[in-house]
This record gives structure tokens, sequence and C-alpha cells, in this order.
């Protein structure tokens, strides 16, 4: 008897770990990215702009410049990436990157019946004026 029960709870236990490997497994993200000017991108597509706040210790201690960060659309037009390529301190690339992931896109279009995505950038100055930050969009290209 022991033994009868014993069997179906190992054969719960196994498949639920197999079954559960197979669903976590890394899906890769957009494997075909179209790379796409930031100013057309931020122009003709984007569908929600949130802009960046000035960290109070950059302010605090005079920090000014630009902020270029790397972003990826996906193919729900939602920033899953960004990654900070150009900043003049941490806080300042940091908050361009909270701010991104906040941004939304158009949906990328199907190419040849492929789901893309798309590769840009997003690029804010930062700026301090009478002692206030100010940050001003700022295209690459």
């Amino acid at each position: 008897m022991i033994r009868l029960r014993i069997v179906p709870t190992m054969f719960l236990v196994l498949t639920s770990i197999f079954c559960f490997d197979v669903i976590a497994l890394p899906q890769k993200l957009c494997p075909f990215k179209a790379p796409v000017g930031e100013a057309g991108l931020r122009k003709q597509k984007a569908t929600k702009k949130v802009q960046p706040l000035y960290p109070n210790e950059s302010l605090k201690n005079g920090i000014s410049g630009k902020v270029i960060v790397d972003i990826l659309v996906d193919e729900y037009g939602k920033v899953p990436e960004a990654k900070v390529s150009q900043a003049p301190d941490e806080l300042t690339g940091q908050a361009v990157v909270d701010a991104a992931k906040q941004w939304e896109f158009k949906v990328p279009p199907k190419i040849q019946g492929r789901q893309i995505c798309y590769s840009s950038t997003l690029s804010f100055r930062f700026e301090i004026r009478n002692g206030k930050g100010k940050i001003v969009d700022d295209p690459v290209n």
C-alpha cells in the first residue's frame, strides 16, 4: 500500500519539475531587431513618453551633461531593455533608464511574416540653470 502512494506522488513531483523547466526556459527576446533613428522613433512611433527626473544628489553636486540610453522596443511596443551608453554620473543614467522603461511605442510590424523589434536610443540633456535642474530632449539622430 505504501509503495502505491509513493509512486503517484513521485510521478506528480517529477512531472511538475519537468513541466516547470519547459515553461521557465528563457526565450530569446526579439530575434529580429531593426535599428531605428531616435528622432523618427520619438516622433512617429512613441505613444507614451515619460520624462526622467533630475536626481537630487546629482543636482546638489552640480552634475550636468548628456545621457544616452540604448533601448529595445519589443513586439508589444514596450521597452524591456534599457542600458546606459553615456552619462555624466550613475544617477542621471539610472533616471533615464527608469523613464525609458515606461515609454510605449506603436507595435512594430511583421516583415515577411516575422515579428521585428526596434533598437534605438533615448537621449536627454541634464542642465542646471539658476540652481534648478532642467531636462531637455536631445535626440541623437
